[in-house]
């Protein structure tokens, strides 16, 4: 056995190797295989840590962008159901608009409808009435006698003639056209306050005031009504009646817009308590209506639209409608028995 570790060990140095230094590095060898190992099972695991760390920033970034995607989700069906009750809302406030609107339309007519049937039913103590602007005159139940074919042509009328202009069926003013020395006559009116219609031209204005005073002198009391009408409210209550009475019964005594003489500041129109201050042929049977038809000339006045008159005027008899033209025209109107029309000779 010695023989053989020393045969070994000779032959060891004879290859030149020392036992010992080979004991070192298999050992040497042994330990880097151990630390290679080592480093590549810690690598290894970090790598795995690295995977674990992204996918799980991969699952959260996934559930942010989920959760994200659910609450736009919500808030655009939050949005929808909040412009659904808008606009249901919106569309229940506009019935209810349109419904009140309707209801206080239909009441308005009624009122002035009633004004003009029942006289004596708004009357207050003081004899006047809470009357809205323009109130409505009466259908014609009777039309004196068929309105003859007049002049459909419009032409316009001559400004120039000042009091005496003649603006009717055939002769109209533009739309926007409006006097520039419009006042307020000092007479009493049949409502409070003053409104569009409570106007008229200044000469016209202080020859009612004289009309007035001397009427009261006289025991007959008479209210204004109704004065200066814009185009634009003349095309109001145009339509109005042709709503109301149909466009045949509305031209028989309504203007249309353009063609009104209330346009021209020179007209009023009058009325009495004992008809309750409203537009109606019975006026004319009164007291008060027979001291307007006796007197207005003197004053300058004539009743534009007179009993009997409508086939040359084109309109039912309107004993409240009195117009100014001036003491003498109206007194030669008067005397004559004529027209505006036919004083001036021009058509209707």
């Amino acid at each position: 056995m010695k023989k053989i570790v020393a045969v070994s060990t000779l032959a060891l140095l004879l290859a030149g190797c020392n036992p010992g230094d080979q004991e070192a590095e298999d050992n040497s060898k042994t330990e880097q295989a151990n630390k290679s190992a080592d480093e590549k099972a810690t690598s290894d695991s970090e790598k795995s840590d690295a995977e674990v760390a992204k996918e799980k920033e991969t699952a959260e970034a996934k559930k942010e962008a989920d959760a994200k995607a659910e609450a736009e989700k919500k808030a655009e069906e939050q949005a929808a159901a909040d412009q659904k009750a808008a606009d249901e809302k919106a569309a229940e406030e506009k019935t209810a608009a349109d419904k009140a609107a309707e209801e206080k339309t239909t009441e308005e007519k009624s009122s002035d409808e009633s004004s003009t049937e029942d006289k004596s039913a708004d009357k207050k103590d003081d004899g006047k009435t809470d009357s809205a602007q323009d109130p409505e005159p009466a259908k014609p139940s009777k039309p004196e006698s068929e309105t003859p074919d007049v002049d459909k042509s419009d032409t316009k009328a001559d400004l120039s003639l000042g009091e005496l202009v003649v603006v009717n069926k055939k002769y109209s003013l533009p739309i926007d056209y409006k006097p520039s020395d419009l006042v307020v006559p000092n007479v009493s009116f049949s409502y409070s306050g003053v409104l569009e219609q409570s106007y008229m031209r200044a000469p016209a204005a202080k020859q009612m005031e004289k009309m007035f005073a001397d009427a009261k002198t006289d025991g007959v009391t008479l209210n204004a009504v109704s004065g200066f009408r814009s185009g634009s409210r003349q095309t109001v209550l145009y339509n109005n009646y042709v709503a109301r009475d149909g466009k045949a019964a509305a031209d028989q005594y309504s203007a249309r817009p353009g063609h009104s003489e209330h346009q021209t500041g020179l007209v009023f129109d009058i009325s009495a308590p004992s008809v309750g201050n409203g537009l109606t042929a019975e006026l004319g049977d009164t007291k008060e209506g027979k001291w307007i038809a006796n007197n207005a000339a003197k004053y300058g006045f004539i009743v534009r639209y007179d009993r009997g008159f409508q086939s040359r005027t084109g309109y039912t008899y309107e004993p409240w409608h009195i117009r100014y033209v001036g003491v003498g025209p109206a007194t030669q109107i008067k005397n004559n028995g004529q027209t505006l029309e036919e004083y001036m000779k021009v058509g209707h």
